[in-house]
């Protein structure tokens, strides 16, 4: 059993598996399966590429270590609430270039091929 420790997920590249985030989460990958193939997965982002499912490590990095981010500035804070109540439309969904903020959230998740 491997002890998941950042270095060691920043070091499975950018695309992971499904056992392996199932591992890392303490769960059986067959949970993770199912949570997916149900569409009740919100965790990450599931990527179908042909027949295999990957997971960006980005979003497992995310989800566990979202904490340790720096909370906003409060200059940062107000341009977001400004933005929003020029037009909460559209500038809610586009990234803000005058602080490099992104958006965040959102996960796409595709449903399993039937047989």
């Amino acid at each position: 059993m491997t002890t998941w420790t950042r270095a060691a997920v920043e070091a499975l590249g950018p695309l992971t598996d499904v056992p392996t985030v199932a591992e890392i989460f303490g769960v059986h990958k067959d949970t993770v399966y199912a949570q997916i193939r149900r569409g009740e997965w919100t965790e990450t982002r599931v990527l179908a590429l042909g027949r295999k499912l990957k997971i960006p490590t980005r979003d497992v990095l995310d989800l566990l270590y979202a904490h340790e981010s720096a909370a906003p500035s409060r200059d940062e804070s107000e341009h977001h609430r400004a933005s929003e109540a020029q037009n909460p439309c559209s500038e809610a969904v586009k990234p803000h270039p005058q602080c490099g903020c992104r958006v965040t959230g959102g996960a796409a998740i595709h449903p399993l091929p039937t047989a």
